[in-house]
């Protein structure tokens, strides 16, 4: 990581599908789009994805200490545990027919986006929450509310 001033400024990471590109990520808002690197529960989490559109190809997600990979062959996209957080503050968040995305909840409740978004999705599966469709996809209110 390079780090100037005490402000995280960029991410220096070998490309994990072994093609040995070095990637630099951006987390620096001040220099055009950037990445959020945050430390929560003792492991490094990345967001939004990376998405290559030269060399490899790669896309994955940089999420709790773990590369997951995204694509048209990955499994059902479930995770394979469901994060510590509290599933009443994301529910609280979205009461009285609030609707909100997973990355404005996991700002308002200083959460990892992907945590947020797993939580979310499996609020979804017994019908607390219900996700938009299309573009309101990632999308969440509390279901009849």
């Amino acid at each position: 990581m390079v780090e100037r001033a005490g402000v995280r400024r960029q991410l220096v990471v070998c490309c994990p599908d072994g093609c040995g590109e070095v990637l630099s990520i951006n987390l620096d808002a001040r220099s055009g789009p950037a990445w959020r690197l945050y430390l929560k529960r003792g492991v490094w989490s990345l967001f939004p994805s990376i998405d290559k559109s030269a060399g490899c190809l790669s896309h994955f997600i940089l999420w709790r200490g773990r590369v997951l990979w995204c694509g048209a062959d990955d499994d059902d996209g479930d995770p394979q545990e469901i994060p510590e957080i509290k599933i009443e503050c994301i529910v609280d968040a979205l009461q009285g027919g609030r609707k909100a995305g997973f990355v404005q909840i996991a700002d308002e409740l200083d959460e990892v986006p992907w945590d947020v978004l797993a939580v979310c999705g499996s609020l979804v599966r017994p019908g607390v929450l219900e996700e938009g469709l299309g573009k309101q996809r990632g999308i969440f209110s509390v279901k009849g509310g």
